[in-house]
């Protein structure tokens, strides 16, 4: 099923002419795969900025966020909170996640808002995203990345009805 969820995503990419490069590798579940894998050999000829992405949950008030950052970054979620006048984060469930994104842990992408039909899911990008020529993220599997210069994963947000918040992501 995940395999048909990333071919409709390269249908919608296709069909509205966004382009986009497609590199394969072994599955990657967490960053910390990341020097495994570039190690090996499988990410070095990957170029651009890799993301780590987060679904979250509001304690009291129970919206979803998505948040993209660099894959780097441990993110400051208390502050992130503040910045976006929420209450606390939690990490959202597994099984939330699969009902509104359609995306099982490993795999988590800003692409799985093309499901989120509903608008549930509050998308938020780390503006550091926007400074590079490249920007990568997981094509709904995690044997897999994509590559989009910023301007055309913005237009890909866009059409998807999923325009980012766009903030420095605190980080601890």
């Amino acid at each position: 099923m995940m395999q048909e969820n990333s071919n409709l995503l390269f249908n919608f990419l296709e069909k509205n002419n966004i382009k986009y490069r497609l590199f394969k590798h072994q599955p990657l579940f967490t960053t910390q795969d990341i020097p495994v894998l570039i190690d090996s050999g499988d990410l070095k000829t990957i170029p651009g900025l890799h993301s780590k992405n987060l679904f979250l949950k509001t304690e009291k008030t129970n919206l979803y966020y998505l948040v993209s950052v660099t894959e780097d970054k441990r993110v400051d979620l208390k502050t992130l909170s503040n910045i976006l006048n929420c209450d606390r984060f939690s990490f959202g469930k597994s099984e939330d996640m699969f009902n509104l994104l359609k995306l099982t842990p490993g795999s988590v992408t800003p692409f799985g808002l093309m499901f989120d039909k509903s608008n549930q899911v509050n998308f938020v990008l780390d503006a550091y995203f926007l400074d590079a020529q490249l920007i990568n993220f997981h094509p709904l599997v995690n044997n897999m990345t994509i590559g989009l210069a910023p301007q055309d994963f913005l237009t890909c947000m866009n059409l998807l009805l999923h325009k980012p918040n766009i903030i420095n992501i605190p980080v601890k």
